[in-house]
């Protein structure tokens, strides 16, 4: 009797998902000759070819229509099994990622709707490009992070954010000199987001304090010290969105997603990630 291993499984369906080795072994941590010696390896084991010659690796034979579908089967069953034995045994958690801000308004209301009885997780706020490079590494389970544009592998699901200047209530701005900027740390969309559109400008700024709290950023602006740029709808109470002038020119809108890790694809952690989507995007 021939056994599969389920990592050849996995291999077969994560190129198929994602249309190429390459991005199958990003995903995976695995280099991309590693990926094609495990769907060689499968092939041999079950005596068929599964892709088309000619159409590379997103065209499957007949065969590999078979496969996959039994594939995701064996890879959903496979991956419930240690997810529960995990979470009944305290020896595994399901581990989220979420920004700062985006936990600060939501985060109670998911873990409200979650109701994941069989099911232990830990959330980690912190800036979209830690929490993808995190992602991507497989130290993060579910994330939802902003994006530019283009966005990374693993996205369950996208929608557009709009993006504002946000300061304190009736803020006097100055018509010249440099602009006075609170911020994310370096590496953060928001921040990069409104440098690139005022050195677009040739506006001058100075960026004046720098934190990872949101909490400070908010006690921050409410003292008038200076202005950010923030998701529209997340903008704190007591605070104002400000709208686009001669000194604050117009910010493009971002992608936000929620990803879903292929290693922890069960029904019950894709229903938790479908909550956090539904929580969030509304």
């Amino acid at each position: 009797m021939r056994n599969v291993p389920t990592d050849l499984l996995r291999a077969f369906v994560t190129v198929i998902d994602l249309k190429g080795y390459t991005r199958a072994g990003e995903q995976l941590g695995r280099a991309q000759p590693t990926i094609s010696l495990q769907i060689k390896r499968l092939q041999e084991l079950i005596g068929v070819s599964l892709f088309d010659r000619d159409g590379g690796a997103g065209h499957l034979t007949e065969a590999g229509e078979i496969c996959a579908s039994y594939a995701r089967r064996i890879l959903a069953q496979h991956d419930e099994m240690l997810q529960r034995l995990n979470s009944k045994g305290g020896g595994g958690r399901l581990k989220i990622g979420i920004p700062n801000d985006y936990a600060d308004q939501y985060l109670p209301a998911f873990l409200q709707r979650a109701d994941a009885q069989d099911t232990r997780f830990d959330v980690m706020s912190d800036v979209s490009v830690n929490l993808l490079r995190d992602f991507r590494e497989g130290m993060l389970d579910i994330v939802l992070a902003m994006t530019p544009d283009a966005l990374g592998e693993g996205a369950l699901t996208t929608w557009r954010e709009r993006l504002t200047w946000v300061g304190a209530t009736g803020q006097d701005l100055p018509g010249d000199g440099p602009l006075r900027l609170v911020a994310y740390p370096e590496g953060c969309l928001y921040r990069r987001t409104m440098l690139s559109m005022l050195q677009r400008q040739g506006r001058g700024f100075d960026i004046v304090y720098t934190t990872s709290s949101l909490t400070s950023i908010e006690a921050a602006l409410r003292a008038g010290f200076g202005v950010t740029t923030l998701a529209r709808r997340l903008v704190p109470q007591g605070l104002e969105a400000l709208e686009p002038s001669d000194t604050l020119p117009a910010l493009p809108d971002v992608t936000t997603g929620v990803y879903l890790s292929a290693r922890v694809q069960t029904r019950t952690v894709r229903r938790l990630a479908g909550v956090l989507a539904d929580v969030v995007a509304g």
